[in-house]
């Protein structure tokens, strides 16, 4: 019995198991069936709305008009439908090619065009590449124009913005971390490690397309004031989408990591410790983190700081007031206050890192300097790279410090110095964790921009996705992908003096003939009635080698005399062609004898 009670159950159970499988499998083939016709009805739908989608009729234009050709001038529009939003307004120094120009700035006559448009002003940090143009671009614009910045970099703007009298400008404080929406553009801001403090990196969100702006940065993993990149806000920009992403480029060609601006820490007291003399450190005034370790390391050597240079002691002032340099009240004294401090105990911090010939350095190594004057032993420290093309100004400086008898100190012969800029390995990882679709790398020279395109290349980024761009050329980005645009006017403007935009390359290139052929000025006077000369003609030079050589000046006088004599017959009534015969028969006798080519102006006078 019980065999057949078994056999009856298990028969059972399997009847039961079949039936229930059988009601499982319906069951499961309905909600398949079920789900093949939902998911089939979702996907119409999801077609439906992508046929209906229209296709992007605005585009997000994205142009530099400065930062592609050099370091320096850096600035980047970024223009959709009716708004306009700048990032950056810097400037450039000149360098032996542009004698008697002060600044370089980029042409923003696109701006101007477009003011109406204009948005704001946003400046990732607040050095002079990225902030030096802001005054010149203020007056010409024609609206009063916000701009977005940090506490510190704002209040490094007010300073400049006061020297050139502007008054009641719009500056206006952003956080890291805050969202801003300028019309169409939604900003969010994070922080980024850099040789300033409050240096921030933009994620810039649009309909057309998502950017991402590094601004200068390195990955600083022990930084002077804690603060790091913000690598969790770049991963969630990754989530997002970016789009493009805009890189510094500056260190592209240098493999590794950049180190740490800590280490400099650690020299710096070593140095200082080490030194029975004065000890003078030249730095740039905008690099707060450095000025911060040379006051940490005269503490604690029981040294007095004292500062010199006229944009020293404004940085300095400006970032004390704003909490972004933290030092004691007596540990900062007036330069004419370091004459009674007994030699070691002072340090003395102060411009001129670039050579420059006003800078405080320059005067103390030509002992122009109204209060500090260096002795044999002082201990000097360059604590800065120069900046390309100021390398002979600071050699200049060196060897006059050198004579003097001091012990010069710069990145050559100690880590006086770091770059504030990521070197290849962090750029690499910036890309990385960006996860761009495009890239464009910014702030370089194409020596730079090319280099960091090839890093973007070995994390897999296709090369039809990199764009390499010259100032005033254009991307233009929609949900269809990107493509290059028309390009605007650019270029740059020179300031020289009280004069902007009046020096043309046609100055510059007299300028540099001056410089270094000289100049001679021919003055013919001419009989009205024949055309004929009225005596000899007289000729005078000017920094022309043999310029003072009778024989030669004899020999300029005959050739000029010949040429006027030819022109009383054939000419006479042709004045200019007279003083073009005159430069051209006395330059080519010139280069004959000297080898050089001055400036040749010819006066005619008649009487």
């Amino acid at each position: 019995m019980k065999d057949k009670e078994v056999s009856y159950l298990q028969t059972g159970a399997s009847v039961g198991a079949r039936s229930r499988g059988a009601t499982m499998q319906s069951n499961a083939k309905k909600e398949l069936s079920q789900a093949n016709r939902d998911g089939g009805q979702a996907a119409n739908k999801k077609r439906q709305q992508n046929r209906r989608r229209p296709r992007p009729t605005e585009l997000l234009r994205i142009i530099p008009l400065g930062g592609l050709d050099g370091i320096g001038k850096n600035m980047t529009v970024f223009e959709y439908k009716d708004d306009l939003i700048v990032v950056d307004a810097g400037l450039m120094f000149p360098d032996d090619g542009h004698p008697g120009v002060d600044l370089i700035l980029p042409d923003y006559t696109y701006l101007l065009e477009k003011s109406h448009k204009i948005r704001g002003i946003v400046i990732t940090h607040g050095h002079e590449d990225h902030t030096g143009a802001l005054p010149y671009l203020l007056k010409d614009l024609e609206k009063k124009t916000p701009i977005y910045s940090s506490k510190l970099t704002l209040g490094l703007i007010d300073g400049k913005l006061s020297e050139f009298r502007i008054k009641n400008a719009d500056l206006r404080e952003v956080k890291t971390g805050q969202q801003l929406k300028l019309g169409e553009f939604t900003l969010e801001f994070f922080a980024v490690n850099h040789s300033i403090p409050a240096a921030t990196g933009v994620f810039i969100r649009t309909p057309a397309g998502n950017v991402l702006h590094t601004g200068d940065f390195k990955l600083d993993l022990t930084p002077i004031d804690g603060i790091g990149t913000d690598y969790a806000a770049i991963t969630r920009f990754a989530e997002t989408g970016v789009d493009i992403l805009l890189s510094d480029s500056t260190n592209a060609v240098n493999n590794s990591f950049t180190k740490s601006e800590s280490e400099v820490g650690k020299v710096l007291r070593q140095i200082i410790k080490n030194t029975d003399q004065r000890v003078i450190v030249a730095a740039f005034s905008s690099h707060i983190h450095r000025i911060q370790q040379v006051c940490d390391a005269a503490r604690a050597s029981k040294r007095r700081v004292a500062v010199t240079g006229r944009s020293m002691l404004t940085n300095t002032q400006i970032a004390r007031d704003l909490g972004y340099l933290d030092v004691p009240h007596d540990l900062i004294v007036d330069s004419y206050a370091a004459k009674d401090i007994p030699a070691n105990r002072v340090v003395i911090l102060c411009t001129g890192s670039q050579g420059e010939p006003l800078s405080a350095l320059a005067r103390m190594a030509n002992s122009e300097h109204r209060t500090i004057e260096i002795e044999e032993g002082d201990v000097v420290i360059i604590a800065a790279t120069p900046v390309p093309g100021n390398e002979k100004a600071v050699t200049r400086v060196v060897n006059a410090l050198s004579k003097i008898g001091a012990d010069v100190y710069d990145k050559h012969r100690a880590l006086v110095h770091v770059s504030g800029h990521a070197s290849a390995e962090e750029l690499k990882l910036i890309l990385a964790m960006s996860k761009p679709r495009n890239f464009m790398p910014v702030h370089g020279e194409a020596l730079h921009l090319r280099s960091h395109a090839k890093l973007a290349r070995s994390v897999g980024l296709s090369k039809e996705s990199i764009f390499i761009l010259e100032n005033g050329e254009s991307l233009l980005l929609d949900n269809n992908g990107i493509k290059r645009g028309e390009t605007v006017e650019s270029g740059i403007i020179y300031v020289d003096g009280l004069s902007v935009g009046d020096v043309s390359n046609v100055v510059l290139k007299d300028r540099r003939t001056l410089a270094s052929d000289g100049i001679a000025t021919v003055v013919v006077m001419l009989r009205k009635r024949d055309s004929k000369a009225a005596g000899e003609p007289e000729i005078i030079m000017r920094g022309v080698s043999g310029g003072d050589d009778p024989d030669l000046l004899a020999e300029s006088v005959a050739i000029v005399s010949k040429t006027v004599a030819k022109f009383a017959h054939e000419h006479r009534n042709n004045p200019n062609r007279l003083q073009r015969a005159i430069r051209e028969n006395l330059s080519k006798l010139l280069w004959e004898r000297v080898r050089r080519r001055p400036m040749i102006i010819p006066i005619i006078m008649d009487v």
